[in-house]
């Protein structure tokens, strides 16, 4: 249990090859190409074009998966619009068994086939395209669409108008005109001194009137002077229709357009079946393709060779020799352990018990190559602390079960479906937890069945409780200070040690003689010597912080200093207090829990079972669910302030070989799927 030692490799080989390394490389996985020093006389790689090639194809294939995302909603919601309409639909949303989305996982991809996608790129390019034509296509309709909404919003002011806007039209002598203008500002208007104006009202909208004006054509100027001063606005519609006609129309219009869309809709979707697993293969070709771009670039060429440079695992240094032999490369490859100041990446290598913890350690920082591997440590301490906060045995199980059952359900290959793991083995320590403190379904272990708690309830002695959950605090950050001591003495600075976590371990055991000491009369004789140990862990500390600090006074601000450290250690241990709050939620939530259902049944005759199993279900479901993310979250919390701060400084950056940018497909020399 412990982080892989990595070499760095220096490989020159014939430029000709220099595709078939690459290619190599990504296969094994194996090695993790970094930046080239300047080599004299040669060039710097540069596969900007091949880059710039990969990334068209790839936005083109994300553009596709989008798509068919985007319209298989829009069917999925007609279906659901027309269901709620008693409609028969054909637009209902494909369902997949839960066996098999449990159980679903990235398809095996043979090497062979995966060189082979790009045979397929035409046909993809075809599919694209016909894509993209239906976009273009959607967008023009929805247009029109839009365009048609807002015509009808404004027709609707003229839906009284029983004549074609293309008859309403001035005469030699006469001037018509139809428009709108404010409700109170035609209501004010006084037309007395126009006697030869004609006024129609045909109705009002939205505090805008649709009017109708006839005036002599002779007069003009001084009939349009009135409309303009009330805010007339004529329109300028002119369709051989009245209103209601052309509203008609434009919804036919809408119709047609609502068909094609969805036929449109349909055919894009019609393609994902039989071509996407084609596209996701092609996606993760180029995905590869950037990582050699990379590659590419990061290295240096001469007409004749090229030279690359990668982190390669020391144990995988042999493999990687083998394989670009047997491809028939010829090569000239030197291994050299990192020098110093040079960072290599982080591998870390665990049993099948710590592994899962890996992903909470790397949501913090991933481990230096130069520190211990935190790993083990947080794998006990978080399966610790999970089933203390959540407590409950019963609870326990389900969790067990759960995580255990889907992981195996699910299969997931080497590396995936830590999460589940996580969960499982919380289970299995909330289910021992629970045993101890007598916690089944909240308090229907106890009251119901009579099961007795080996330790002690917390919902009756919760002070027992807060004891505990502070010792395990006191516990967990003693412990990461062993961890600094040791990982001090091994990077050559035992005075640092001695004086820092060694002084802080003095002090605390004489502060636990002295506690000691006063509790009976029997260890009252421990006293003096509990006061010898504080005096020499308090003088340690000084030290402690005045190492490596320069002048006097910078000695004494980091004496002091260090002493009023021990306010951050109390603050620290309080906040496993935590711990104590969380488990007791767990208990009083599933006692009121149990408490409301039994009220129901007891209030309400028959249908009270029924509330009773649905107040059970619905609210012990919700304490797991709330309890669990809880725990996850908090405990997260304590491992990377309370625990990562005594040790730990992380600052890696985890291997990431040549080949990993995969997304949609697995790999595999075993045959697969030949698409």
């Amino acid at each position: 249990m412990a982080l892989l030692p990595f070499k760095k490799l220096t490989l020159i080989a014939h430029a000709a090859d220099a595709e078939n390394v690459l290619t190599l490389l990504s296969r094994l996985g194996s090695a993790e190409v970094i930046s080239t020093s300047e080599i004299e006389g040669c060039a710097r790689g540069d596969a900007s074009q091949r880059e710039e090639s990969a990334d068209k194809t790839l936005a083109k294939l994300s553009f596709a998966f989008d798509f068919w995302r985007a319209e298989k909603v829009k069917l999925e919601k007609i279906a659901k619009k027309q269901s709620e309409e008693n409609k028969i639909t054909q637009y209902e949303k494909k369902k997949v068994p839960l066996l098999e989305k449990v159980r679903a996982r990235k398809p095996d991809v043979s090497f062979d086939a995966f060189d082979r996608i790009k045979a397929d790129a035409s046909e993809i390019d075809e599919v694209i395209r016909r894509l993209q034509e239906i976009s273009a296509e959607e967008t023009e309709l929805k247009g029109e669409s839009a365009r048609n909404a807002a015509l009808k919003e404004q027709l609707l002011a003229f839906e009284e108008v029983d004549l074609p806007f293309s008859e309403i039209k001035s005469t030699k002598r006469v001037e018509c005109r139809l428009g709108l203008v404010s409700t109170d500002a035609f209501l004010a208007a006084d037309f007395a001194e126009y006697p030869e104006l004609l006024v129609s009202d045909l109705g009002s909208r939205r505090r805008m009137t649709t009017a109708f004006f006839a005036y002599p054509a002779a007069d003009r100027e001084r009939y349009e002077d009135k409309l303009a001063e009330i805010g007339f606005a004529k329109t300028n519609f002119d369709f051989p229709m009245t209103a209601k006609e052309k509203i008609a129309a434009l919804d036919a219009r809408d119709e047609e357009i609502f068909k094609r869309s969805v036929a449109l809709a349909e055919e894009a979707v019609s393609y994902e079946e039989a071509v996407r697993p084609k596209m996701e293969i092609l996606a993760d070709y180029y995905r590869v393709e950037k990582e050699k771009c990379g590659a590419i670039d990061a290295s240096f060429r001469s007409q004749s060779t090229v030279v690359l440079t990668a982190w390669v695992p020391a144990h995988m240094t042999e493999e990687t020799d083998k394989a670009l032999q047997e491809a028939g490369i010829v090569y000239y490859g030197v291994y050299e352990d990192p020098k110093e100041g040079e960072m290599s990446p982080t591998l870390a290598k665990n049993n099948p018990v710590v592994t899962p913890y890996e992903s909470i350690t790397n949501m913090y920082s991933a481990p230096s190559p130069r520190e211990i591997d935190p790993n083990p440590f947080v794998a006990f301490f978080y399966f610790i602390l999970f089933g203390l906060m959540v407590s409950d045995a019963a609870y326990g199980l389900i969790l067990a079960l759960g995580g255990f059952g889907l992981y195996f359900l699910k299969r997931p290959r080497k590396g995936e479906g830590q999460l589940l793991l996580i969960i499982g083995m919380g289970g299995v320590s909330t289910l021992i937890w629970g045993v101890m403190f007598g916690g089944y379904f909240g308090n229907f272990g106890q009251e119901v069945l009579g099961i007795s708690p080996v330790m002690f309830d917390p919902m009756t002695e919760p002070l027992k409780m807060l004891i505990l959950s502070v010792a395990m605090g006191v516990f967990q950050i003693l412990f990461g200070m062993g961890i600094a001591f040791v990982q001090k003495c091994k990077n050559g600075k035992p005075l640092y040690a001695v004086f820092g976590e060694g002084s802080w371990f003095v002090l605390f055991i004489g502060l636990a003689f002295f506690v000691a000491s006063g509790m009976t009369e029997a260890l009252s004789s421990l006293k003096t010597f509990a006061l010898v140990l504080l005096g020499v862990g308090v003088a340690g500390v000084l030290v402690g912080g005045a190492l490596g600090k320069k002048g006097v006074k910078g000695k004494l601000i980091g004496a002091f200093g260090n002493v009023y450290n021990v306010t951050g250690f109390m603050s620290d241990i309080l906040s496993y207090c935590r711990l104590f709050g969380l488990g007791l939620a767990t208990g009083v939530v599933g006692m009121v829990v149990n408490l409301i259902a039994g009220i129901l049944l007891k209030l309400i005759p028959v249908v009270g079972y029924l509330l009773f199993v649905l107040v059970l279900v619905v609210g012990h479901v919700f304490n797991i669910a709330i309890n669990t993310l809880g725990a996850y979250v908090h405990n997260s919390r304590l491992q990377y302030v309370e625990f990562f701060s005594r040790f730990y400084t992380g600052g890696g950056h985890i291997f990431k070989p040549m080949g990993s940018s995969i997304k949609y497909i697995h790999l595999s020399n075993k045959g697969g799927n030949e698409s």
